[in-house]
């Protein structure tokens, strides 16, 4: 069990930050460009909760960042998160568009 997690680790360390395709089970700082408001923050937040793939999603405003955490037995494509990005957008109405900058492995 050690072994595949320190092997999950060095492969997460070796891939560049934007390569991200598919997110494996663990946490994950997400940089999201173009919010205006806690509204949008807010949105985001909730738009991310209902992804299956997720068991915790918090959106800091001020940080223009997330913390996204993927269940132990599952897979996120990004892509996914992407469209949830979009969704969110309506659901705010402030004609915002957010963007995901940059995704980090967070041990």
């Amino acid at each position: 069990m050690k072994l595949a997690a320190l092997t999950l680790l060095a492969v997460l360390a070796s891939a560049a930050a934007d390569s991200y395709s598919e997110l494996p089970p663990g946490r994950y700082s997400v940089t999201v460009a173009g919010m205006m408001s806690t509204v949008c923050a807010r949105a985001i937040e909730t738009e991310w909760k209902k992804l299956p793939e997720v068991e915790k999603a918090v959106v800091d405003f001020d940080k223009a960042s997330a913390v996204v955490t993927i269940r132990l037995d599952k897979t996120l494509r990004v892509a996914v998160l992407g469209k949830a990005l979009r969704r969110a957008e309506k659901l705010a109405n402030l004609g915002a568009r957010y963007e995901m900058r940059d995704i980090k492995y967070l041990p």
